[in-house]
């Protein structure tokens, strides 16, 4: 769905409608134009590059044909502000956490003038803190007019977040409801196809005595002395 909103992959069927405006296909000429950024679980900063390079990667600021990185760094102090994100635009990235560089990233989009944002399982590497930090950009956006995307399928943030749910299993679309008609278990029921009487059900086993693998102080490859046994397990 990412690569067909962005352009990397051209659609069976189905149209594409932003801003009143239906597309049959997009490229990332178009979708950038339209105003479609996404924030990747793959970030895409440059760790040898500044902060405010990074903002301005692909779209640098230039004066005649020099790169005005003066210009790019007052301009990425200004979307760091304007976010309520401390980072100094002269900061190399690769001294930064993954939620400054995710940061970044949101940033870079913002630059562009971006319409509608689509964050991919964001907050997957980062710390409560960071989460924390990216729930008030996420709200503080929306407030600003910014679509948001926000894939996951992690329940408490997309309760705390979302106006609207899609709930897409085996490549296709099982339904969408508002967030304040829906509860727990209906989305889990709409994204496994089934009831689910437990979340973790409680599996009888038997533990036999057969040993498929035995080691015994194995030292190398950054192991020290470490043994085990591999038993046969049957449920």
């Amino acid at each position: 769905m990412i690569k067909t909103c962005t352009g990397a992959v051209v659609p069976d069927e189905g149209e594409i409608v932003i801003n009143g405006e239906s597309y049959s296909s997009m490229t990332p000429q178009l979708a950038d134009k339209t105003g479609i950024a996404v924030i990747y679980q793959e970030l895409n900063s440059v760790g040898d590059l500044c902060a405010a390079e990074n903002v301005f990667l692909g779209n640098e600021i230039r004066r005649g044909i020099v790169v005005d990185r003066k210009e790019m760094a007052r301009r990425a102090a200004e979307v760091f502000e304007s976010l309520n994100i401390k980072i100094d635009p002269y900061e190399l990235v690769q001294n930064l956490s993954v939620g400054y560089r995710q940061m970044i990233e949101i940033a870079k989009a913002i630059v562009h003038d971006a319409k509608v944002l689509i964050m991919d399982e964001p907050s997957a590497p980062l710390t409560n803190y960071e989460t924390e930090t990216l729930f008030s950009l996420v709200e503080d956006l929306r407030k600003k007019g910014v679509g948001i995307v926000y894939i996951s399928h992690r329940m408490p943030e997309i309760f705390r977040l979302s106006d609207r749910i899609t709930v897409m299993r085996d490549g296709q679309k099982i339904k969408t409801l508002n967030t304040s008609d829906t509860n727990n278990d209906e989305l889990i029921k709409l994204m496994v196809g089934r009831e689910l009487t437990s979340t973790f059900p409680v599996r009888a086993q038997q533990v036999k005595n057969e040993i498929l693998l035995d080691v015994q102080g194995v030292t190398g490859n950054g192991v020290k002395n470490v043994s085990f046994q591999l038993k046969r397990a049957r449920y």
